[in-house]
């Protein structure tokens, strides 16, 4: 790394330092006060007060729910502009860590650590904006709606990626502990798509199922052909997973009702195989119908894309992480994941990279990632803003020698 960056680097490192109790504060407060996708519309009023209190220019996505920053310019006009993105939306879960700044939302809880996401990109970028001698420009993206794979797209299209040369986003893993990472090229996310299913009969007795069309016995006779058909439709060298996780019908014991309802999903690391399993699914659910002289409906939300990180990138910032981390902690071969992961709709357009963070604790159980009693080691915290300043000079280097 050449002197003048160098110098830039440990400029910022001191700014993130000095940061460190704003960090904590900034991901408690977000984590006690947590919004479902959709309806973020306090979170990101929380983050537009920090970012006019640091003078850095902003707007409020359409719905109130995201926030866009202004591009903020290198003093070279030939510096590539890239974007950081954190999503800031929590799930519908009960919160059972009893730490002292639990949720204060019943049934709400940050559990997949979008506190922490947006907690690092707001520290990194008032980081940022202290430094007036960075080569590259950049914009912060405070995405809604990650949960549900809607608030990239959403941001998209109101031009959150408008003159952007590339993308960088942080995502906390409590599988590794603090001062690990993760950054791997290539297909990191599954091809997903969730889809819902009305099973509709006609209710009556329940000690006259003869009289009725049963729709509790169409729909589990439909869970059980699809955990078994599906599988075996599906070329066992491409990894495709079909879930239910919801059956809801009835009200009580002693009455068939009409509808039962299902939801599902699909997930793929290959559209094509997504796509044949959603023509499978709906052939098993016309068959059940038939069976059962009911009326199965299905429907799918779009097909949320596979994420696959830009191998220039990934491999820049690799280089990078492995100086900052030593080797052994930068972990370059995850095999990918079934999960989904909406920053797949940014890096479809411009060359991007997910980094993981560790954020476990030492010597204690793993609580993963969509429970009741997620918990993340706030010690790795600064680890990611650092990290992100490093690849943030070391990858706008590699870009302008292109």
């Amino acid at each position: 790394m050449e002197q003048q960056s160098i110098e830039v680097l440990r400029r910022l490192d001191r700014y993130l330092e000095e940061l460190e109790p704003k960090l904590i504060a900034f991901r408690r407060q977000i984590h006690q006060h947590p919004d479902l996708s959709g309806k973020e519309a306090n979170t990101a009023r929380f983050i537009s007060q920090v970012l006019t209190g640091a003078a850095i220019p902003h707007r409020l996505a359409a719905n109130g729910c995201g926030i866009i920053s202004e591009t903020i310019r290198s003093p070279d006009p030939a510096a590539p502009v890239i974007a950081l993105r954190a999503d800031i939306d929590a799930l519908p879960i009960q919160e059972e860590t009893g730490i002292a700044f639990r949720s204060n939302n019943p049934r709400v809880m940050h559990a997949c650590g979008h506190d922490a996401h947006a907690a690092m990109l707001l520290t990194t970028v008032l980081a940022l904006k202290q430094e007036n001698n960075l080569p590259f420009s950049w914009r912060a993206i405070f995405q809604p709606s990650e949960e549900e794979g809607q608030g990239a797209q959403q941001l998209i299209q109101e031009g959150g990626l408008e003159n952007v040369d590339g993308i960088l986003a942080l995502h906390v893993d409590p599988n590794r502990i603090v001062g690990k990472a993760g950054i791997t090229p290539g297909p990191r996310t599954a091809f997903c798509r969730d889809f819902v299913i009305e099973v509709r009969g006609r209710g009556g007795h329940a000690a006259r199922p003869h009289a009725t069309i049963d729709p509790v016995a169409a729909a589990a006779h439909l869970v059980t052909l699809i955990y078994q058909a599906l599988p075996r439709s599906s070329d066992a060298r491409d990894p495709m997973v079909v879930t239910i996780g919801m059956i809801q019908g009835g009200h009580t014991s002693n009455v068939i009702p009409d509808i039962v309802t299902l939801k599902g999903t699909i997930r793929a690391l290959r559209r094509e195989v997504a796509i044949e399993a959603s023509s499978t699914l709906e052939r098993l659910s016309d068959a059940t119908a038939q069976a059962f002289k009911a009326d199965i409906k299905v429907g799918f939300k779009n097909l949320l894309n596979g994420m696959v990180n830009d191998e220039l990138t990934a491999n820049a910032c690799a280089e990078v992480a492995r100086e900052f981390l030593r080797p052994e902690n930068v972990i370059c071969d995850d095999p990918p994941s079934l999960g989904g992961e909406d920053f797949a709709d940014y890096t479809a357009k411009v060359p991007g990279c997910m980094i993981t963070l560790g954020v476990g604790f030492p010597n204690r159980k793993v609580t993963p990632l969509h429970t009741a009693t997620f918990e993340l080691n706030e010690a790795g915290l600064l680890v990611g803003p650092k990290l992100l300043v490093r690849c943030l000079l070391h990858w706008s280097k590699k870009r302008a020698a292109m």
